[in-house]
């Protein structure tokens, strides 16, 4: 289900570049019902987004998380209920917006700075002003020495980083992140986290991410949404994560929330190897 998926191919509408910082936006999933082929495959009664919280979507493949991803996009639709962007019912792409999936895709005939700057030029920004604001981007992810470097000059966790820095630099007030990070190394993977995490708390911007790791929900996110399978997609429960920042995974109470969540997953696996027809249905959604 896909739409975009790449982690700098992202779909991006225009936001304001004159400040540091933005409001994020506020997302209200109300009474949500999406089917394909006649089977109803995720549903959401009601799921609230805060501006500028960062929320994440647990839950085993084929529950509807990227389906919820692409209807808060706007780029489809509920075929009953709706899907509110600061309080206006979503009827089209939704604005300020950016989708961040799993692979990176930087233009190889740009340097670091150039592919950063890209979406600012495409605004209509003066391509010196441009260039010195993505070397500014590229700093807050610790590249700005690496700004005249191609892509194949770098490694994939520094192109990750570019492309991150390209992302914050149209300073969106919502970002969906559909597992950017699974195709890293794990020690890269922690530094992406970082970095994603500073982004959030300089900018603002509301993020609602997807991912199968723990460790990584439990790092990130200060509510989690646990999606099931049975008998179709949906929300089962939302924690809120109330850990100190930064996590410590070493904390006995952050092990506790692990636990929980490793028994809700392994719970949904077994129920869905025990009915063949929920695995195969859930698989288009």
């Amino acid at each position: 289900m896909d739409t975009v998926n790449n982690m700098s191919q992202a779909t991006t509408y225009p936001a304001d570049n004159t400040t540091s910082s933005t409001t994020g936006a506020r997302l209200v999933f109300s009474n949500i019902r999406k089917s394909f082929s006649d089977t109803v495959s995720v549903e959401a009664d009601s799921l609230i987004i805060e501006s500028g919280s960062l929320t994440v979507l647990l839950g085993r493949s084929g529950c509807g998380k990227t389906t919820l991803l692409n209807l808060a996009a706007g780029l489809d639709f509920p075929d009953q209920g709706s899907v509110s962007y600061d309080n206006q019912i979503l009827q089209g792409p939704a604005p300020s917006t950016t989708l961040i999936f799993q692979t990176r895709n930087l233009f190889p005939w740009m340097t670091a700075e150039e592919n950063v700057a890209f979406p600012l030029r495409n605004q209509g920004m003066a391509k010196t002003e441009a260039l010195e604001h993505a070397r500014q981007y590229l700093k807050q992810v610790g590249l700005e020495s690496f700004a005249g470097h191609k892509p194949a000059q770098l490694s994939g966790g520094m192109r990750q980083r570019i492309a991150l820095a390209r992302t914050i630099a149209t300073k969106p007030r919502l970002l969906l992140l559909d597992e950017p990070f699974s195709a890293l190394d794990m020690q890269t993977r922690r530094m992406m986290q970082r970095y994603l995490l500073d982004v959030w708390k300089n900018s603002g911007v509301t993020i609602l991410m997807i991912t199968h790791d723990l460790h990584e929900a439990l790092m990130l996110a200060d509510r989690i949404a646990l999606m099931a399978s049975s008998p179709t997609g949906h929300i089962a429960d939302i924690l809120d994560i109330k850990l100190e920042r930064p996590r410590d995974p070493e904390d006995p109470a952050f092990r506790t929330v692990q636990q929980q969540l490793d028994r809700f997953l392994e719970h949904e696996t077994l129920l869905a190897e025990h009915d063949p027809t929920l695995e195969s249905a859930n698989q288009q959604a």
